[in-house]
This record gives structure tokens, C-alpha cells and sequence, in this order.
């Protein structure tokens, strides 16, 4: 091999590291490359976050223009937050979801108001005390703040007592804390045993729940046993002889509750405090009659002695409401007529007092029942009466029997509504009470026959076997529902004769119209006694001078032709002012705005009202007044009020014959779903002098 020689290695060996060199060369630039590639990609990044920026700017400010498009975004927060309030108030069923978790599940806005507003968190709704109802109960009293409280609890389907007992006594120890804002407190338990861990927060309510309004306690079990809770039956009995030994606790005059409603499902009624009931308003009470081999023993029977007992520790009740609930009698009124002493006297006492009770609702309590409770009620003030009375069906239990005299007066009630089958129960529910200033009076029948069967309507019986005093002289509306209108001759004279000032009649789904508004057609005639010459006639109508509403719902046997004539009667001009000349009419007045309707007549021209002119008028059927029952001696004073009344019997007599010739028009007629009465023939009414007709599908 030959060897190279040293001009040859240093001649390679600069090649080579000419070679290098170029690579250095080449590695810088490639340096320089990447770092300015670094820098662009820095620069790229910056700039992509910066255009991520604007991205998310202006797909906020387009979802804030959609957002516009719906006016509820128009509101303000503070209108946005009562409607939020509002609409969760509504809805008061767990079933169909919490409404508070929907609105702040909507979109952002709307969460964050809702959080925002404590009122919204307020109502706290439990089904059981188990997780989750347990964990949402506390995010419900966290985000409701300081807000009053309303707490509703009910206990799960077919819950065993003890884990029931566990379940209220760790849910009271929970909420405790919070039962100083507590304005609303609802338990539903399966046992009575449950209630007893609540006594002690009763017991001390002005210390635990001081702000408590409302209470409402009830048991889902049918007939409980109080056998493990004792502690209710004991208090009742107690407060029962206490208030017969001393009458009424002091305690309960300088009580601070401000406990307003209470209701109570199958709870003693006097099972609570006598200092928390003392300032009550509304009393809602629903106790199933028991079956008639009942047995006291462990389980709680409504006594009329326990809530006249309660109606005199609440002397600033307004409201009674009694649901399917009927008591055992075992008192009764007091009376000169009732036994004292002896094997067979009756347990009696007088009637209680309550000034301020306005109003009283009672569903299926039986005929003979309604009579016995009003009358140990003294209700001076009483302005409301709703019942709905069961049909002859067997009373649950045996009760002590009533006096005959037991009449309860309501001197100031206004509104009355009656609903039952239509049988005896019309004719012997109202017949013991004296309602003198009614002026709304509501007649229901409800349907007692088979589904498959064709419903026959009962006959509207006479006022006569209705009222104890018929004589309906302040009512103004009347309301017929389901009933049948007697076509015998005199029966719409005898039913409307009573009632000179009605002014509204209204009638669902009754037959036999077309008589009554026969009864309504009919006229008066009579002639003036001034000149020989130029004597005009006057028309008048019988009954129901000042009637100006009509109303129709779902009745099937009432036309046109009838309601024309009706309307014709009334509206008619008199035969010297011309065919359809309005201008020497008194026009009819129109509605005055407190909602009233003012006395309507019309005049004929030149006549003189009240006085100046006499008439010979042939009057309609005099209904004779009632014979006067026996009564002691007058007292002294007595007599000299007898000229008065002669004098305002004279008067009421002129009055009566001057709305009779001068009759109110027929304004205001409603027709709904009246198959023989069309559009258009209701609304010609109109041409008539209607002023508002309103005519709503024929059937």
C-alpha cells in the first residue's frame, strides 16, 4: 500500500474543515431560522389567544341580543325576582318538579337572580328526611338566608312508625336553628305518635317559633289510634273541665302568638297550647265520620262540646271551615223547654259568642246537623254561609237529641249558598235559621244517579218550606243551579213575590225557564185619575221591579222567543212615546262605580214622581206577611213604636206600587251553551235597549 504523503493529509484536512465550517455556517442560520420561527409562533399564539378573546366578547354580546328578542329580558331584576317569586308560590306539588331548580337551571342571568333572591328558596317542600330530600333541604334553608320560612313536610307511602318517629325528630333537629324565621309549618304524618316530638316547640312557640302564622297538622292514616300519643286526648279533656270549672284562662288574653290560620286533619282539636290559638283568624278543621259501633277508647271522636270550648278561646275567629266533617253532638242549646236534672236530662249549655266570625263553610254535613251546630254559634257579625249537604244517608254515631226552638238568628249575614241533592234537604237545612239581610242567595243541586242514568232535575220547592221567613226583601242576586222551575200556575209569582229588589238572576243547567220567564212577562195595567180627557194607561210589571241581569248557562229548554218576551216587557217604551222613540223616555241608568246597580225607572213625560198625581193601578197578587209568632208582653217603649211601623208600612206600599209601574230595564244579559238560543237572535236583544249582551256557543 502506497502512503500518502503530508501534503496530502493537509491538503484533506482543510478540505474537511472547509466542510465544517459551511456546516457551522449552515447550523447558525438554522439558529437564527428558529428562533424567528419561535418568535412568529409566540407572536402566532398571542394573536390566536387575543382573536379567542374577541370570540368569546362577541358570542356574548350575540347571545345578549338574542337574549332581547324575548320581552321577559326586558323586565328589571327587582320585577324579575317577584315574577321568579310568583311563579314558585303556584306550583305547590313536589310531583311536577321545584320550580326554584328550573328557573335557575334556564340560563346564566336568570341563575344568578334567582340566587340572589332568598324569598325563592323560602318554601322548603319534603317528601320524607332521607337523603337527597335531605342534602336539598339544606341548600334550600342555606340560599333562602334570613327569609320567612315555610317549611312542608309529608311523610313517605307506607312508612312504619318507628323510622317515621326517626325521620321528624331528626328533621326538627335539623331546622331548629331556623324556626325563629319560621312563618309557615305543614306536617302530613302516617301516626299520630309522630306529632309528639313537635309538643315541646308548641309548648314554647313565642321563644322557638315567635314569627309562626300558619300551622297546619294533619294524619294521612284513616282512623289513627292515639294510643302512643295520649298526651292530645289528655289536653282537650283538660282544657274542656278547666273551662268548665273557671271559664277562660287568663293566659290566653295576654298571649303574643301570631298564629292567624291553623288546620287540623284528624288532630284533637284542643290538643295544642291555649296561649297559641288565642289570636287565631281561620279555623280549617277535617275529622271522617266514624262508623257507628265506634269506641272512644284511644282514638279521638269530634266533639260540638270541644269546638264550642275552642270557639271561646279564639274570640277574634273570622273564618270556620269544616271539611266532610260532622261532630258529635253531646251538647245541645239550652232552652225553657230542656229537662234539668233527672235520669234523662240532656247535657246543655248556652250558645258561644263569637263577635268577629264573618264566614262559615261546611261540605256534607246532613240536613238535621246544620240547625244544631249554628245554633250554639253566636255569630252577630256572621256575613258568609256555604254548605254542601250529604243526602239522607245514616248518622254515624248517636248524638244528644236538639230542641225544637233551636233557632239560630244571623242578623247581618249577606251571602248564602246552599248545595245538596235537591230532595228533603232543601226543605229542612235553612229551616230553623232567621236571615233577614241576605242578599246573595245560591241554590245548588248536585247529581245523585247513576252515571248511565239520564239525571232528573228536582222541582225548585217554595220559599215558604226553604226559609223560616221567606220574605227576601234585601236580596238582590239569586242563583238556581240543576234545578227544575214548577210551571203550576203562581209558582214564579210565589217564588219572585219575595224578593222586590232583585236585581241578577242567574240559572245553570235548569229546565222550566220558559215559565219563569212567563213570570217575568207578566204586566200590570191601570189608568190616571187626573182629566177625563187625555187619561193614558200605565204598564207595570209583577214581580222583580228592579231586575237588570240575566243569566243563562247550559240551560236546554229556554229560547228566544221566551227571553224576548221577558226583555220586551221591561224595555218597552210606553204606547204615547212612539215605536222606537227613545227621546220622551227616561233613558236607563247605567252601573255606578262601586259596583252596585242603581235604582232604574222610567217616567212618563210629565208625570210626577211620589206625589201631585194618583192612579187606580191593578196591583199584583198581594202575598199576606207572615202570622207574627207569641211573644211576651211588649215593655215599656214598645207601644210607641207602633204609629212608626204603621207609617213605614204605608210608605214601603207606595214605594213598591211606584218600582212596579216604573220598571228597571233589562241591561246585561249572558247566554252560554244554550242549544235553542242562537247568535244572532241574542244579540238583536240589543235593539231592545241591552245594553251588554254576550252570547258564548249554543250547546
Amino acid at each position: 500500500m502506497t502512503r500518502r504523503s503530508r501534503g496530502d493529509i493537509c491538503a484533506s484536512l482543510a478540505l474537511v474543515d472547509e466542510k465544517l465550517i459551511r456546516l457551522q455556517q449552515k447550523d447558525d442560520k438554522f439558529q437564527v431560522m428558529q428562533s424567528h420561527l419561535i418568535s412568529c409562533l409566540s407572536a402566532l399564539d398571542t394573536e390566536r389567544q387575543s382573536l379567542e378573546v374577541e370570540r368569546n366578547e362577541l358570542e356574548a354580546e350575540r347571545r345578549a341580543l338574542e337574549a332581547e328578542k324575548g320581552p321577559i329580558n326586558w323586565l328589571p331584576t327587582e320585577l324579575l325576582m317577584a315574577i321568579f317569586i310568583a311563579a314558585a308560590e303556584l306550583d305547590l306539588s313536589i310531583s311536577s318538579g321545584r320550580p326554584e331548580l328550573n328557573i335557575s337551571h334556564t340560563c346564566a342571568k336568570w341563575r344568578s337572580t334567582a340566587l340572589a333572591t332568598p324569598r325563592l328558596w323560602a318554601r322548603v317542600l319534603l317528601h320524607g328526611f332521607q337523603n337527597p330530600g335531605r342534602r336539598l333541604g339544606k341548600v334550600y334553608l342555606e340560599r333562602s338566608q334570613q327569609a320567612p320560612l315555610e317549611i312542608e313536610y309529608r311523610s313517605l307511602p307506607k312508612t312504619m312508625v318507628s323510622p317515621e318517629c326517626s325521620q321528624i325528630s331528626s328533621l326538627l333537629t335539623n331546622t331548629k336553628c331556623h324556626f325563629i324565621r319560621l312563618e309557615t309549618l305543614s306536617l302530613y304524618t302516617a301516626s299520630a305518635t309522630a306529632l309528639i316530638y313537635l309538643l315541646p316547640y308548641l309548648n314554647g312557640h313565642s321563644q322557638r317559633m315567635p314569627r309562626l302564622r300558619s300551622l297546619t297538622l294533619g294524619i294521612t292514616t284513616a282512623n289513627p289510634t292515639f294510643q302512643e300519643a295520649g298526651a292530645f286526648l289528655d289536653r282537650e279533656n283538660n282544657t274542656i273541665d278547666m273551662l268548665n270549672a273557671r271559664g277562660s284562662p287568663e293566659d290566653a288574653a295576654e298571649s303574643t302568638s301570631r298564629l292567624l290560620h291553623l288546620k287540623l286533619v284528624q288532630v284533637p282539636l284542643l290538643g295544642l297550647p291555649i296561649s297559641l290559638i288565642a289570636n287565631l283568624r281561620s279555623l280549617e278543621v277535617s275529622y271522617a265520620p266514624r262508623k257507628r259501633n265506634f269506641s272512644p277508647r284511644n282514638y279521638y271522636l269530634f266533639r260540638m262540646s270541644a269546638l264550642c270550648a275552642f270557639l271561646s278561646l279564639t274570640p277574634l275567629l273570622e273564618e270556620l271551615i269544616l271539611n266532610d266533617t260532622i261532630p258529635y253532638f253531646d251538647v245541645a242549646l239550652s232552652s225553657q223547654n230542656t229537662a234539668v236534672g233527672g235520669a234523662g236530662a240532656q247535657i246543655t249549655r248556652q250558645a258561644v259568642r263569637v263577635d268577629y266570625l264573618k264566614s262559615i263553610d261546611w261540605t256534607y254535613p246532613s240536613a238535621s246537623d246544620i240547625p244544631r251546630l249554628l245554633s250554639l254559634i253566636n255569630a252577630p257579625e256572621l256575613e258568609k254561609l256555604d254548605l254542601c249537604v250529604e243526602g239522607a244517608a245514616p248518622h254515624p254515631y248517636p248524638s244528644v237529641p236538639s230542641p225544637a226552638d233551636d233557632v239560630a238568628n244571623f242578623p247581618a249575614l249577606r251571602d248564602l249558598a246552599l248545595q245538596c241533592d235537591g230532595g228533603d234537604a232543601t226543605t229542612s237545612a235553612l229551616r230553623k235559621l232567621l236571615v233577614p239581610a241576605l242578599k246573595k242567595v245560591e241554590f245548588a243541586s248536585f247529581d245523585t244517579a247513576a252515571p248511565d242514568a239520564h239525571p232528573v232535575l228536582p222541582t225548585f220547592p217554595r220559599l215558604e218550606s226553604v226559609f223560616r221567613d221567606p220574605r227576601l226583601l234585601n236580596l238582590t242576586h239569586l242563583t238556581l243551579s240543576r234545578y227544575n222551575v214548577s210551571s203550576e200556575p203562581g209558582r214564579v209569582e210565589a217564588l219572585l213575590g219575595y224578593m222586590p229588589v232583585l236585581t241578577s238572576l242567574t240559572l245553570e243547567a235548569c229546565s222550566g225557564l220558559r215559565s219563569l220567564l212567563g213570570g217575568l212577562q207578566e204586566t200590570l195595567g191601570g189608568a190616571s185619575d187626573g182629566a177625563a180627557v187625555g187619561a193614558r194607561s200605565r204598564r207595570g210589571v209583577k214581580v222583580c221591579p228592579r231586575l237588570d241581569t240575566l243569566s243563562f248557562w247550559d240551560c236546554q229548554d229556554v229560547d228566544c222567543a221566551s227571553l224576548r218576551g221577558a226583555v220586551l216587557a221591561r224595555n218597552r217604551c210606553p204606547p204615547e212615546c212612539g215605536a222606537g222613540d227613545t227621546t220622551t223616555c227616561t233613558p236607563c241608568a247605567a252601573p255606578i262605580p262601586n259596583g252596585e246597580t242603581e235604582l232604574v225607572t222610567r217616567a212618563l213625560p210629565g208625570e210626577i214622581v211620589g206625589g201631585g198625581q194618583t192612579t187606580k193601578e191593578v196591583l199584583p197578587r198581594k202575598i199576606k206577611p207572615l202570622r207574627k209568632l207569641r211573644r211576651p208582653a211588649p215593655e215599656l217603649g214598645q207601644a210607641a213604636n207602633a204609629g212608626g211601623e204603621a207609617t213605614s208600612t204605608v210608605a214601603s206600599t207606595v214605594i213598591e206600587t211606584q218600582e212596579a209601574f216604573q220598571p228597571a230595564c233589562i241591561s246585561f244579559v249572558r247566554v252560554k251553551n244554550c242549544s235553542l238560543m242562537g247568535k244572532d237572535e241574542v244579540l238583536a236583544l240589543r235593539d231592545l235597549g241591552v245594553v251588554d249582551v254576550i252570547w258564548v256557543g249554543s250547546g
